[in-house]
């Protein structure tokens, strides 16, 4: 035990936060889930009534199916679209363009989902860009807006790296040699790729669909502003419950909510289990030089296209001299810029913004790369179960723990505050730091650490003197990685403002509700600056770290696979 008090102590912090916070908020909303809310306002608890209101209802199955058909429909749309681009990108022989590639399907994943539903909303409105083209075809209007189909399109923007990622990094693992073999035996291109590629790339596509679906069945403000209270889920109703002050059927719906997530994993995990055994085997050697992107050119511009384009119109929208949505604008004017300063509690929501995402950033980095060093450089017992819990937060529904938090901070008499704002970002970006700093850790020399200490350094100098230079990149860009996630975070935050505060996401999610001028796309275009100079540097610093480099694996480089049972 004395031996591992060093890995302990560094854990000891990150527990104590999910176990406090985390856990501690789950299992108040778990207890309120058998309370009943009578009509008079009578509150009875130890019942399980509400559960049994919500199990035989048929309203509320047809919302979870809803939510899962919604979840069902994103997944494959973002498979279909996802699986060819991260191919197309794979195959482009300069690293150069194809980190160019990557970073375009992801910088709009930094922008604010507010802004990113705000553009959808622009092109697909009745006197939207896409009415604008399609009338003088004779193709329209067609009614998209406040429609399941709106809805997909949206969430398939926004989730669209999720699905791009693990794909393209099991393509950068792929053995060229057995593409070879089956070419000499004859197979073409496409049976080559039905036979070999996708096979042996199944793990990554269903990593992508588990990582897809768990996001867009747990998608609040998109569903909520672009489906106009036609397209009902659980993350929704949710909401609209707390606003009716029947909270325990609130928190049962977030239970089944979790309880879809939950499932999901399994399903998920028990494919991954099955096609990674199934792709085991064979021994590669140095990776075949890449064909280059020929003939897949026109879908890299297509899917480029799709992913910037909201962000165009907003930009574009943003200078229009009239206070409704229509394409192509009358005139243009930067009035709506000047209107941003007229805006009662906009700055006041901004302050709040930037002091959560702060504090909640140095926190998480500060207790996050603790626990990624008792994790990575320290054997103690308990690892696995120490990093599932750790990661744990990713897997909960934000609605769900948002309105966790809701009760939670009530009982604690924290609610209302900035700590209790504070605390609850930092559960949700810890994961992400803790998966940064482990991957970077992993890649870092550790010998240089050991030399130091026998050298006499104490450990805390001989990590900072040899394992913190190697690392700092990786740290930056998690730690600015946090902050993005914490600033634009509208899915938990929601549930946890007081009626006289705001985050800048939240004020811009209720604007959006009541307003349509463009004051909205000029606050966006402002923040679509910044987001997108922050993801320039977060990918170079991931690039300079190696991070991104081992995520995104080139064709050229060697990939070590050793089969199952076989020695070196």
């Amino acid at each position: 035990m004395r031996r591992h008090r060093t890995a302990l102590l560094l854990a000891a912090p990150s527990v104590v936060l999910l176990v406090g916070v985390f856990a501690g908020a789950m299992l108040t909303l778990l207890e309120y889930s058998f309370h009943q809310y009578l009509p008079d306002g009578t509150d009875i608890a130890h019942t399980a009534v509400t559960w049994q209101t919500f199990l035989t209802g048929g309203y509320h199955w047809q919302i979870v199916g809803e939510t899962v058909v919604l979840g069902l429909i994103t997944t494959v749309a973002a498979a279909v679209v996802g699986y060819p681009t991260a191919y197309a990108l794979h195959r482009v022989r300069q690293p150069r363009w194809r980190y160019v590639g990557l970073f375009i399907i992801f910088a709009p994943l930094l922008t604010s989902v507010v802004s990113r539903t705000y553009g959808w909303e622009l092109i697909l409105g009745d006197s939207g860009v896409l009415n604008s083209l399609l009338e003088p075809a004779g193709l329209g209007p067609v009614e998209l807006l406040y429609e399941r189909s709106s809805v997909v399109i949206a969430l398939v923007h926004i989730l669209l790296p999720f699905m791009v990622f693990p794909i393209i990094q099991s393509l950068g693992q792929l053995d060229p040699a057995f593409g070879e073999a089956a070419g000499d035996l004859g197979a073409g291109a496409f049976l080559r790729f039905v036979k070999v590629t996708l096979p042996l790339t199944m793990p990554g596509l269903i990593g992508g669909a588990q990582l897809v679906f768990a996001l867009s069945i747990s998608s609040f403000a998109t569903p909520s502003l672009l489906g106009g209270g036609r397209v009902n889920v659980l993350a929704t109703e949710i909401y609209d419950n707390v606003n009716n002050v029947d909270w325990p059927l609130a928190a049962v719906s977030s239970y089944a909510l979790l309880a879809l997530a939950v499932v999901a994993l399994g399903v998920f995990g028990w494919l991954q289990r099955r096609t990674g055994r199934a792709e085991q085997g064979g021994v590669t050697a140095a990776g075949a030089a890449s064909t280059g992107a020929r003939g897949w050119s026109g879908w890299l511009v297509a899917v480029y296209a799709y992913v910037l384009l909201p962000l165009v119109i907003i930009v574009i929208n943003s200078f229009s001299s009239v206070s409704y949505g229509t394409w192509p604008p009358p005139g243009f004017s930067a009035k709506w810029y000047a209107n941003l300063f007229e805006q009662e509690g906009l700055g006041a929501a901004t302050l709040l913004s930037l002091e959560v995402a702060i504090a909640a950033t140095v926190l998480a980095m500060v207790i996050g790369t603790a626990v990624a060093v008792a994790l990575v450089r320290h054997r103690m017992p308990g690892r696995g179960p120490l990093q599932s819990f750790v990661l744990s937060p990713t897997v909960v529904p934000k609605v769900a723990f948002g309105f966790a938090g809701f009760i939670y901070l009530h009982r604690l008499g924290l609610f209302g505050g900035v700590a209790g704002l504070v605390v609850t970002h930092t559960v949700i970006v810890l994961p992400f730091v803790v998966i940064v700093v482990t991957a970077a850790l992993m890649r870092a020399d550790a010998t240089l650490d050991a030399a130091a200490k026998d050298l006499g350094a104490a450990p805390l100098r001989a990590f900072r003197l040899a394992t913190l230079p190697q690392i700092r990149p990786a740290l930056i860009a998690a730690a600015l990685f946090a902050f993005v996630v914490s600033f634009d975070e509208v899915d938990m935050t929601v549930f946890l403002l007081s009626p006289d505060q705001n985050t800048l996401p939240v004020w811009m999610f209720i604007y959006m509700q009541k307003f349509q001028d463009p004051t909205l796309a000029a606050l966006s275009t402002l923040l679509i600056v910044a987001a997108l100079a922050i993801a320039a540097t977060v990918a170079v610093l991931l690039a300079r770290s190696g991070v991104f480099s081992s995520l995104t694996p080139s064709p050229e480089e060697p990939v070590e696979k050793v089969k199952e049972g076989t020695s070196a």
